[in-house]
């Protein structure tokens, strides 16, 4: 029956990803809808007989693209088969989405609900039919360097009883733990936004793996019923271990089990690795999962008495006020040191004070910094938690581009990573080596961030942090355009709509070339709304010209139309009427042809911009010498008189003369003759 509703879901109108999978746009597949968006039915295009889904990314603005490759490798009974991804134009709406092509599941979800209870499997079941499999299937993702982030039972396929071992879901849709509840999550990325937990480690997966058995072998959720804060509370009061398995009675193995998955400390959590081992018979000893130290007296906060540091900096993070008045007091500094025995961490919320007063004073949001960063020195291993928005500094990245994309929580993501609060994350860490790349890339965002100019600003810090994120242009953005290579096809796209924005270009769109396509910023610079009309309109002809002379295609009519009233101020710019007017006409089959190329050599062609300018300068002084000549020529008419006597004069100095010389011949004549005679 499975095969049949299968193979007659393949079939109706089709779109093609890729050239080689076919995407049923018609047959949903709601069973198999995912945190990113909907499933449809899928198939290859030379294999009609295998089975695919599509995940169509409608919610997600960054599906991991950088884990495309490492996924194709990937051929493993535990896991989706990844088959292809890439953007296709879907119909009805006029845009484009990202999707991502896989194996359909052979079986069903394990669990369809987290609220469910089920039967209890033997431990031996647990054992042979879920952790070997599915160590297996982690075993192949760590060797990729691929983190699943969505571990849990109803994002496995399984039927009990199946010859087919469990499969986990795709993973390349969404960020990781994004869709993953908090309960699979560990205590510091349940702390954190989804969005922003980052893209996480090996042993975060083996963490959410121990959840998941946890939950299996009670065949419920323990802590069905709890909302996100009290789950998270009840694991740093009790530790992860205690709070999820603590009161069940466990098999002596599965005990060993989730306390090495369960543990809190990420140097004792077990890996793949020791999962191996496990289940090749050696028997481990995990650390005791608890809370972390308790101290020798209490500290009271806000009315409540704690006894660790991190429920206490939990508290202080929500409470901004009341722990500004704590800390002022100096009472966490001598807790630290008195009642804990921790002299370097009294040290690191010393530091936090003196970092705050020195980059901020007291600013704006000072206490929300000083509060931040003390908190950070308590527990160094959880999230940034700033106005708000708690986050591991691996995920600020993707909360920043949510931000720009919804216009949300703009201004307090521009103060987190300008109040460097990332650099006092790692200076705080353990092993602080292994995050000063991150702390130097939040650097230079800061800087970024710094410049007003034209494609500089918050705009390209999220390109510059997202290296796979697709161009959030307002007028662009429906289109997902991951390249410049697929920029132009774009624009014209939406060249012909009515309310297509007047220029082709936008703040967004300077700083994805920018970052993406190694522009300079001296060509947006003449972009800028300041700059005259004629310069903004050659710089916008010369980048779209260079782009299309690199990627094509060879006609963009649409995009030409769009660009020629911007260009008008240049092609006036000629002196000569006959040559601009030549010059409109053979823009003008420029536009239509849709040569951006030719079009720009017409208006800005600087040899004919020359000889105009050469031929207008020689016109006008032609002009100013017959100017001169004719005024010369008025003045002298302009004095008849004068003229009348200088003319008689010469008319009588010529006569005299011819007479002169005629009376001279009749006496030189005469003197002749008598001579002869």
């Amino acid at each position: 029956m499975v095969q049949t509703e299968d193979h007659r879901k393949n079939s109706g109108p089709s779109i093609l990803l890729e050239r080689r999978v076919e995407i049923f746009h018609q047959s949903p597949l709601p069973e198999l809808d995912g945190p990113a968006g909907p499933a449809f039915a899928a198939r290859l295009k030379e294999e009609e007989s295998a089975n695919l889904m599509a995940i169509v990314c409608t919610k997600s603005i960054l599906p991991r693209l950088d884990f495309v490759n490492a996924m194709r490798s990937i051929d493993n009974p535990g896991i989706l088969r990844f088959r292809e991804a890439g953007v296709v134009e879907w119909p009805g709406n006029n845009s484009s989405r990202f999707v991502i092509a896989c194996d359909r599941p052979a079986s069903p979800r394990f669990w369809l609900s987290l609220d469910e209870t089920r039967p209890q499997m033997s431990e031996d079941a647990v054992n042979r039919f879920l952790v070997a499999p599915l160590t297996n299937a982690l075993s192949e993702l760590h060797r990729i360097g691929v983190v699943h982030g969505g571990i849990r039972p109803d994002n496995i396929f399984w039927r009990e009883g199946s010859a087919s071992p469990p499969q986990l879901a795709e993973c390349l849709s969404v960020q990781p733990g994004v869709g993953q509840p908090v309960l699979f999550e560990t205590v510091e990325r349940g702390m954190a936004l989804p969005l922003g937990r980052g893209a996480g480690e090996h042993i975060d997966d083996c963490y959410a793996l121990g959840v998941t058995l946890a939950c299996i072998i009670m065949g419920r959720n323990p802590l069905r019923g709890l909302n996100d804060k009290e789950i998270i509370n009840l694991k740093l009061e009790f530790g992860s271990f205690n709070a999820i398995a603590g009161t069940h009675h466990l098999a002596a193995s599965h005990a060993e089990l989730l306390r090495g998955l369960l543990a809190d400390d990420p140097k004792q959590r077990w890996t793949v690795s020791d999962l191996e081992l496990w289940l090749a018979g050696r028997r481990l000893t995990p650390k005791s999962s608890d809370s972390g130290k308790r101290a020798n007296r209490h500290i009271t906060f806000a009315g409540n008495d704690y006894w660790r540091l991190r429920p206490l900096a939990a508290a202080m993070a929500e409470n901004v006020p009341e722990a500004v008045k704590l800390i002022q007091s100096k009472a966490i500094g001598k807790w630290l040191m008195h009642s804990f025995g921790e002299d370097d961490k009294a040290g690191d919320v010393e530091d936090a004070i003196a970092a705050t007063d020195k980059s901020g004073g007291k600013a704006a949001h000072y206490e929300d910094t000083l509060v931040a960063r003390v908190c950070m020195a308590i527990d160094p291993i959880a999230p940034i938690r700033y106005r708000g928005i708690s986050a591991m500094p691996g995920g600020l990245a993707a909360l920043l581009a949510e931000a720009v994309y919804t216009g949300e929580n703009l201004q307090t993501m521009g103060e987190i990573i300008n109040s460097q609060l990332v650099s006092f994350w790692v200076d705080v860490q353990e092993k602080k080596a292994d995050f000063i790349p991150l702390a130097q890339q939040f650097e230079r965002a800061g800087a970024v961030i710094e410049k007003t100019t034209f494609g500089n600003g918050l705009e390209r810090a999220v390109y510059t942090l997202n290296p796979f994120l697709m161009c959030l242009s307002p007028m662009i953005r429906d289109h997902c355009v991951l390249s410049p290579r697929k920029l132009l096809l774009a624009l014209e796209q939406i060249s012909g709509r009515q309310d297509r924005p007047v220029e082709p270009m936008d703040r967004h769109i300077a700083a994805f070339l920018i970052v993406r396509d190694k522009r300079s910023e001296l060509l947006f610079a003449s972009m800028a709304p300041s700059e005259p009309p004629a310069r903004r309109g050659v710089a916008m002809l010369t980048l779209y010209s260079e782009l299309q002379y690199r990627y094509g295609p060879e006609s963009l009519p649409g995009l030409a139309a769009w660009l020629y009233p911007l260009v008008e101020p240049a092609v006036a710019r000629f002196l000569s009427k006959p040559l601009r007017e030549k010059i409109r006409r053979q823009t003008k089959e420029a536009v239509n042809k849709g040569d951006l190329t030719k079009l720009l050599a017409l208006v800005d062609d600087p040899k004919s911009i020359e000889r105009d300018e050469n031929d207008f300068l020689s016109a006008r002084v032609m002009y100013s010498n017959i100017k001169a000549e004719i005024e010369e020529i008025e003045t002298e008419l302009s004095q008849r008189q004068n003229i009348g006597i200088a003319l008689g004069r010469s008319i009588a100095a010529v006569i005299s003369s011819l007479l002169s010389i005629a009376v001279l011949a009749v006496i030189l004549g005469r003197i002749l003759l008598k001579a002869m005679g």
